[in-house]
């Protein structure tokens, strides 16, 4: 989650990272933004421990948590 924040700081984007639930993470994206906040959120969470599996994630978009499921 950190490195997310900071990568979202770095970049001066106006998505801003709301909270987790469990094992997702919810945000406040702009969308004018997708094109590089998702494959950036993606990445950092494939990546954020050394395993020797591979991290499957999942992402979707909505007007509401509901609609992005």
């Amino acid at each position: 989650m950190r490195l997310v924040q900071d990568a979202l700081y770095e970049r001066e984007l106006k998505t801003c990272m709301l909270l987790q639930v469990h094992d997702e993470l919810v945000f406040d994206m702009h969308k004018d933004e997708s094109d590089v906040v998702m494959p950036l959120v993606e990445e950092a969470m494939k990546n954020a421990l050394p395993m020797s599996i591979p991290i499957e994630v999942e992402m979707g978009t909505g007007n509401n948590w509901l609609e992005a499921h």
